[in-house]
């Protein structure tokens, strides 16, 4: 099931710094603070964890923050409200 960005916000003006909200249902639900996800934006991505660093559970939506440092990233920072990732894994790791 491909996950639709909702909202994407660049942070400050180095082009390298992203918000994106993203419709994950069954991972807000469950998400908490000091939880990750595991990303896969198409079949020849790779995966890679990112941190959830805000969750609405009516919504249904999750909020990541990341910095463009490698190609997944970067692939990432390209796609823009109304696309979708591939696979959303989650949430993992422990709440604080």
């Amino acid at each position: 099931m491909p996950f639709e960005i909702l909202e994407k916000k660049e942070l400050g003006t180095s082009g390298i710094v992203f918000e994106m909200v993203i419709l994950t249902p069954l991972i807000a639900r469950k998400a908490y603070a000091g939880n990750f996800i595991l990303l896969r934006i198409n079949e020849t991505g790779e995966r890679f964890p990112l941190t959830v660093a805000d969750y609405d559970r009516e919504k249904e939506t999750i909020t990541i923050v990341f910095q463009v440092v490698g190609k997944s990233t970067k692939l990432l920072s390209h796609l823009e409200i109304g696309d979708t990732i591939l696979d959303v894994v989650g949430p993992l790791g422990n709440k604080i």
